[in-house]
C-alpha cells in the first residue's frame, strides 16, 4: 500500500511541476495553427504533415486536415507541409511573442509532367490510410473513409478483413467477427469513435443443446466478451483501424487489436450558393443468392449532412434498412481417439457421429446514425449517436448419424433472435490559456439479445443401415458412411422437446478525461506531455428458461396423446413421417455429396408446441414441463467498474527521434451474483451468492521511432496489456451433481500479456508504402477450461461444506494457465498507386499483405488411468501431464491481394483473400485436432458514375467461386466441417444530390 501511495504521490507532483513549467514559458511562445487541403479539389488531405524544418516541433493534421503546433519560441522559421503521393510546400514565416499563425497549405498531387494530374477514388482513399498510418504514435492498419465510400463492402467486419493479420469467423458467409494476429474475439476490443462496444454475442443455451443437436451456430459461450461487427454498416464510417500496440492513454483490455469504427460526420464545403444545400445521397440494392437462387435480399439506405455557420456547425443523418438471406448448407462429424483405451498412440481416429444441416436464416437489420459537430477556434464539441437492430429468424433442419449405437436423429429449430445496439458519445476539446489541450467524453452503450423462443423437435431412429457394417466403417469419411444411411421415417418417434428462451443485457458507461501540454527544451528537444484517466461502469444480466421432456417414455404420454387428439391422422405414435414437408427442398446438398432423407415442416412444429404448452406433462423423465436445473443454474446479474489513470510524453528529438515513454494504471472490480446449486431427484437446492473481487496492474509501455531517411522510417513498441475472463466464467456459482461437479472460479486473474512489436516502413511518392513487421507476445495466466478429479476440495471452502466425502467427482472448472505461452510472426504490407505510368494506366492501385503467425501454448491436462491391483480387481487413477499445441482459431497464413483501376468514372476492384491452417480444436491426443482447410475467397466490385442527376450503378459479386469454409482433422485429412453458402452478387443504385 505504502508502495502504490508513494508511486501515484510522484505522478501526482510530476504532472503539478509540468503544468508549472508549461505555463511559465507559454506565454511569450506563440503557436501555428491552420487546415491543408488538396489544391485542385479543395478536400481535406487528413493527417498530413507539418514539420518547422531544424528543430523538433511538429504535427500531423487530424480527420479534418487541421493541424495545431503550439509552444513554439519567436523567430523565423521555415514550415514544410507533407502528404504521401502529393507535393512538399515549404514556407518562410516569422513568430512573434505570443502570436497565433494562421497558415493554411494547399498540395498538388504528385504527377507525370505535362500530364493532366487526376487523383482517382481508390488512390484518394490509399493516401489517406498510409498517412495516417505513417504519422501515427501507435502502431496500427488503417482502412480510410474515401476506401469504403468509393467501394464499401458488405459490412463493416468484411473491410476490416482486408487489413494485415486479420482473419474472419463467418456466419452464412458474411463475417461477424473478428480474429486478430491468430488471437480469437474475445482477446480483441471493439470501438465505435472510441466507445467500446458492449459484448453482444447472440443469446444461446449455456448447456449447449444446440450444439448437441446439431445447431452448430455457437461462436462463443454465453458471457463471451467478443462483439459482433456484422450490425455495423460500411455506409456509416467515417473510417476504420487496427491499432496492434497501443500507447498508455488507450483501454489496455487487449491481446490482438484494438479495432476502432469512426463515424462518418458532415463534410467541410467551400462557401458559395452552390453549397447552400445539404448533401444527400440515397442508396437502393437488390442481391442474388446463389445458394438459394434467391433475389430477394435488399438494402435500402440515405444520408443527409450539411454544415452551417462557415462550417462551423455539422450534421449528419443515415439511415438504412437491409434484409438478407445468411442461409447455409452445412457437415459436422466428430471423431474419437485415446491411446490409453486403445492400447496404442499410433493409427487415426474412430468415427462417432456426424450430423448434417440445412440452415435458413433470414436477418433484416436496421441501422441509424446521427452525429452533429462545432468546431470553433480554439476547440470543439460533438455529438454520436448510432443505432442498430437485427431480428435473424432461422430454421435448421438436422439430420445426425450415430454409428456406434446405430441411431439416426431428425431434428428441427425454429428460432427469432433480436439484438439491439446502442451508443452515444459526447466530446468536448478545448484549449485552456493557450498552452493546455483538454479532451473530455462521456458515453453510454446497451445492448439488448434477446431469443425468446428457440424451438426444437427430436425424432429418434434405432436402426440406419449401420448395423453389420460398424467395424467397417468406423475408421471411413463422412460422406463414406453417409452413403450408408437407411432413412425410415415410419419408424423415427417424437423424442424430445425444446422450448427454451433466453435474454441478455449490458449497458456501459464511460467517463474519460485527457489534458495534454507542450514543453520546449530546445528548439531540437520537445515534448508532447500527456496524462489523465477513465473510469466505466458496467451493468449486465442474464436469464435463461427452458420447457422440455421427452414424449416417448410413458410418463410423456400426456402429451403425446394431445398431439394425436389435435392430429388423429398421426395414428398410435407421433413420428417424423407425420412431418414431412412436401413443398420443400434441400436442393443438391454439399455439391451433391450427400443426400438428405425427407425434409421438416417447421410450421407444423410450432403449431405442435402450443398443443404442447396446454398440456403439460408431470412426469419425472417425461412429458414437457419446466426445466427447474437449466432455469435457474446460470441465471445472472451484476456490475463491473474499470478506473485507470496513465502518463506519458511524445519526446521529439529533432525531427529523426520520438520516444514515447509510458505507464498506465488499470484495476477492474467485478461485483456478481449468482447460484450455488446441488442436484437433488427432480430438483435442486439452491443458494445465492455474491463475490466482489479486484484486480489492480501497472502497465509500463515504450515506443521508440526513427526517420534515419526521407524515405525510411522504423517503429518498435514495447507494452503489457489485459484480457479479462469471460462473463459467464467468473459468475459466483457451481452446480454439484451426481458424481461431476461445475464450478466457476470467480477469483480468475486478468491473463497479461508482454508485447514487442517492431514495423520498418519505406515509403516514397513512388514506391507507396511498404512495410515489413514482427512482433511475440509471451502471455500469462491464461484462461481455459479443465476437467479434473480432486482428491479434496478443501482449496474451495463453500463447495467442500457441500459435497459427499466419499464420492468422486469429475470436476469441472476454469483456470489461469500457470504455463506462459508465446505468440509470434510476421506481417507484411505494400499499398501503391501507379501514377507515373502513361495514362489510362496511372490510374492503378495495388495492394498486398501477407502475415505468418505462430504460438506455442502448453495446457495441463489430467489422463484417467488403471492398473491391477493385489486381487486382480482393476483399479483407477489420474496423471497429470501437460501437452503442447497452438492457440485455438490461429491461422498459420493469411494473404491479401486487391487490384483496383480508376478510369473516368468507372471504377473496378478485384480482391483474392488466402488463409490456411486455422487451429480450430486442441487435444492431447494429436489425432484428435483439428485445423482449417485452405480458404480461396475472390471478390469483384464495379462502379460506374452516371452523367445524370449524380447517379452510380454498381455492382459487388462476393466469393465468386463459391468457396466453402472447411476443417479437417489433422491426423487423416476428413472433414470435422463443411459449410457452404454460395456467391452472392449485389446490384445497386446510388444518388447524390
Amino acid at each position: 500500500m505504502l508502495k502504490r501511495f508513494t508511486l501515484n504521490s510522484f505522478l501526482i507532483l510530476l504532472i503539478l511541476q509540468i503544468i508549472t513549467y508549461t505555463s511559465t514559458f507559454a506565454a511569450r511562445n506563440g503557436s501555428i495553427r491552420g487546415t491543408i487541403t488538396d489544391a485542385q479539389s479543395g478536400d481535406a488531405l487528413p493527417y498530413a504533415n507539418v514539420v518547422v524544418m531544424g528543430t523538433s516541433y511538429g504535427d500531423a493534421a487530424d480527420a479534418s486536415g487541421n493541424y495545431s503546433i503550439s509552444n513554439i519560441p519567436p523567430g523565423n522559421y521555415t514550415i514544410r507541409a507533407s502528404y504521401l503521393g502529393y507535393k512538399n510546400i515549404d514556407l518562410t514565416i516569422k513568430l512573434s511573442d505570443g502570436q497565433t499563425l494562421v497558415q493554411d497549405f494547399e498540395l498538388s498531387a504528385e504527377g507525370v509532367i505535362g500530364s493532366e494530374v487526376v487523383v482517382t477514388a481508390q488512390a484518394k482513399g490509399q493516401y489517406e490510410a498510409i498517412n495516417e498510418q505513417l504519422n501515427s504514435i501507435a502502431i496500427k492498419n488503417v482502412v480510410s473513409m474515401a476506401k469504403i465510400r468509393e467501394l464499401p463492402d458488405v459490412n463493416a467486419a468484411e473491410s476490416v478483413s482486408r487489413l494485415p493479420g486479420v482473419s474472419l469467423i463467418r456466419t452464412g458467409g458474411e463475417g461477424s467477427k473478428v480474429v486478430v494476429r491468430g488471437l480469437s474475439p474475445q482477446y480483441n476490443r471493439v470501438t465505435i469513435d472510441g466507445v467500446e462496444l458492449p459484448a453482444n454475442v447472440t443469446s444461446s443455451d449455456p448447456n449447449d443443446h444446440k450444439s448437441q443437436l446439431g445447431s452448430g451456430d455457437q461462436i462463443s459461450i454465453v458471457g463471451d466478451r467478443a462483439a459482433d461487427l456484422s450490425m455495423i454498416s460500411s455506409n456509416t464510417l467515417g473510417g476504420i483501424e487496427v491499432v496492434k500496440a497501443i500507447t498508455p492513454d488507450m483501454d489496455a483490455t487487449v491481446f490482438g487489436g484494438v479495432i476502432n469504427f469512426s463515424m462518418r460526420k458532415a463534410q467541410k464545403t467551400e462557401m458559395g450558393i452552390g453549397n447552400y444545400f445539404p448533401q444527400i445521397e440515397i442508396n437502393t440494392q437488390g442481391t442474388y443468392n446463389n445458394l438459394k437462387n434467391s433475389a430477394k435480399d435488399y438494402k435500402v439506405a440515405g444520408s443527409f449532412e450539411k454544415r452551417l455557420f462557415d462550417n462551423g456547425l455539422g450534421i449528419f443523418v443515415q439511415g438504412s434498412v437491409e434484409n438478407r438471406n445468411l442461409s447455409s448448407q452445412e457437415l459436422g462429424a466428430n471423431y474419437f481417439f485415446d491411446a490409453l483405451l486403445l492400447n496404442t498412440d499410433e493409427g487415426n481416429p474412430i468415427f462417432e457421429d456426424m450430423t448434417l444441416k440445412d440452415a435458413i436464416r433470414d436477418r433484416d437489420r436496421y441501422n441509424g446514425t446521427v452525429v452533429f459537430d462545432y468546431e470553433y477556434e480554439s476547440g470543439s464539441i460533438g455529438l454520436m449517436n448510432f443505432f442498430s437492430k437485427s431480428k435473424t429468424k432461422s430454421i435448421f433442419r438436422n439430420e445426425s448419424y450415430y454409428l456406434e449405437d446405430d441411431d439416426l436423429y431428425n431434428s428441427a429449430i425454429h428460432s427469432n433472435q433480436t439484438l439491439d445496439v446502442y451508443s452515444n458519445l459526447l466530446s468536448f476539446k478545448q484549449n485552456l490559456f493557450g498552452f493546455i489541450q483538454v479532451d473530455a467524453r462521456l458515453s453510454h452503450s446497451y445492448s439488448y439479445s434477446s431469443s425468446p423462443e428457440d424451438v426444437n423437435f427430436r425424432f429418434w431412429q434405432n436402426g440406419t443401415g449401420f448395423h453389420n457394417k460398424i467395424t467397417a466403417l468406423k475408421y471411413k469419411s463422412p460422406k463414406e458412411i453417409a452413403s450408408h444411411v437407411v432413412h425410415d421415417p415410419e419408424n423415427s418417434a417424437l423424442f424430445s422437446i425444446y422450448n427454451v428462451g433466453s435474454v441478455s443485457k449490458d449497458r456501459v458507461y464511460n467517463a474519460g478525461l485527457d489534458l495534454t501540454s507542450t514543453l520546449t527544451f530546445t528548439q531540437d528537444f520537445s515534448a508532447l506531455v500527456k496524462f489523465g484517466g477513465a473510469f466505466q461502469y458496467r451493468d449486465r444480466a442474464y436469464d435463461y428458461n427452458e420447457m422440455s421432456g421427452s414424449v416417448f417414455y410413458d410418463d410423456g404420454g400426456q402429451v403425446n396423446a394431445a398431439i394425436r387428439r389435435a392430429y388423429p391422422q398421426f395414428g398410435d405414435d407421433v413420428t417424423y413421417a407425420d412431418f414431412i414437408d412436401a413443398n420443400y427442398s434441400y436442393g443438391t446438398f454439399l455439391h451433391g455429396d450427400y443426400i438428405l432423407g425427407d425434409p421438416f415442416n417447421a410450421d407444423l412444429m410450432m403449431n405442435v408446441i402450443e398443443i404442447a404448452k396446454k398440456n403439460p406433462g408431470t412426469g419425472n423423465g417425461g412429458g414437457y414441463k419446466l426445466n427447474k436445473i437449466s432455469s435457474i443454474k446460470d441465471d445472472y446479474s451484476g456490475n463491473e467498474a474499470r478506473s485507470a489513470g496513465y502518463i506519458m510524453a511524445t519526446i521529439n528529438i529533432g525531427q529523426m527521434f520520438t520516444v514515447i515513454p509510458g505507464i498506465r494504471y488499470q484495476n477492474l472490480t467485478t461485483d456478481y451474483s449468482g447460484i450455488r446449486a446441488k442436484a437433488i431427484p427432480n430438483n435442486l437446492i439452491r443458494t445465492d451468492a455474491k463475490e466482489k473481487v479486484s484486480h489492480g496492474y501497472w502497465l509500463p509501455m515504450f515506443h521508440f521511432r526513427v526517420k534515419p531517411l526521407e524515405w525510411l522510417q522504423f517503429h518498435f513498441a514495447y507494452t503489457n496489456t489485459l484480457n479479462y475472463a469471460d462473463y459467464n466464467t467468473i459468475i459466483p456459482k457451481f452446480y454439484i451433481g451426481t458424481n461431476w461437479i461445475e464450478y466457476n472460479n470467480y477469483k480468475l486473474k486478468p491473463a497479461r500479456s508482454e508485447n514487442f512489436d517492431a514495423v520498418l516502413s519505406v515509403y516514397a511518392n513512388e514506391i507507396g508504402l511498404f512495410t515489413f513487421g514482427g512482433f511475440k507476445k509471451n502471455i500469462k495466466d491464461l484462461i481455459f477450461s479443465t476437467r479434473t478429479h480432486p482428491d479434496n476440495f478443501s482449496q474451495y471452502p463453500e463447495l467442500n461444506s457441500q459435497i459427499d466425502k466419499k464420492q468422486s467427482y469429475t470436476f469441472f472448472t476454469t483456470i489461469n494457465n500457470p504455463l506462459p505461452i508465446d505468440v509470434y510472426g510476421f506481417e507484411t504490407e505494400w499499398q501503391t498507386h501507379l501514377w507515373y505510368l502513361p495514362s489510362p494506366f496511372n490510374g492503378i492501385v495495388f495492394n498486398i499483405n501477407y502475415t505468418h503467425i505462430f504460438s506455442e501454448a502448453k495446457y495441463p491436462k489430467t489422463l484417467t488411468l488403471s492398473y491391477l491391483d493385489s486381487n486382480y480387481v482393476q483399479q483407477k487413477y489420474y496423471y497429470d501431464t501437460l501437452y503442447t499445441t497452438r492457440l485455438l482459431n490461429q491461422p498459420n497464413d493469411v494473404l491479401n491481394i486487391s487490384f483496383g483501376y480508376d478510369y473516368a468514372d468507372f471504377s473496378i476492384r478485384a480482391s483474392m483473400l488466402y488463409q490456411d491452417n486455422i487451429f480450430k480444436k486442441p487435444d492431447f491426443w494429436k489425432q484428435n485436432r483439428g485445423h482449417s482447410d485452405k480458404y480461396v475467397r475472390f471478390d469483384l466490385s464495379v462502379k460506374q458514375i452516371l452523367p445524370w442527376f449524380g447517379l452510380q450503378v454498381y455492382v459487388n459479386l462476393n466469393n465468386i467461386s463459391g468457396e466453402d469454409d472447411i476443417d479437417i482433422n489433422q491426423q487423416t485429412g476428413f472433414y470435422t466441417k463443411q459449410e457452404r453458402y454460395g456467391m452472392t452478387a449485389d446490384f445497386g443504385l446510388r444518388m447524390n444530390l
